[in-house]
């Protein structure tokens, strides 16, 4: 039996962040990254195009921001699952991500083995991959 391989999409609009997570992604052999996009409206673009498993998407980027990328994905269907990774642990965002359907979020300072993980993991439909920053803010709130 051939191993399952997992189709994601990048989406950060930061060229060089989003060049070092494609050579992350690449050591995988399980993970193919499928599409980059440098704004909201291409992610949309491409998750459209491509149907990949999973968008692996930042909360600030140009034209669409990664809250109403994940708020259109959650209202068509697409079958998407999104992780998201981002250099923000404000509690605002982390809760619009995660109402939004995002099934992690992340935060770029994460070790990298932590990234390729939670790919992994959100790929076979689990959820609360969450960093620890993002937790103490989860636990915080309560």
């Amino acid at each position: 039996m051939l191993p399952t391989i997992t189709q994601v999409v990048i989406a950060e609009d930061n060229e060089f962040v989003r060049r070092g997570i494609r050579k992350l992604l690449d050591k995988a052999a399980d993970i193919q990254v499928v599409g980059e996009a440098k704004n909201g409206l291409e992610a949309l673009r491409l998750v459209n195009d491509l149907l990949p498993n999973i968008l692996l998407l930042d909360v600030e980027m140009p034209f669409v921001n990664g809250i109403e990328v994940a708020r259109q994905l959650n209202r068509t269907s697409k079958g998407v699952r999104i992780l998201v990774l981002s250099a923000y642990d404000d509690q605002e965002y982390i809760q619009e991500m995660l109402a939004n359907g995002a099934s992690g979020y992340l935060i770029k300072d994460e070790a990298p083995e932590r990234i390729v993980e939670a790919v992994r993991g959100v790929a076979q439909g689990e959820t609360g991959w969450v960093s620890p920053q993002v937790k103490a803010k989860l636990i915080k709130k309560r």
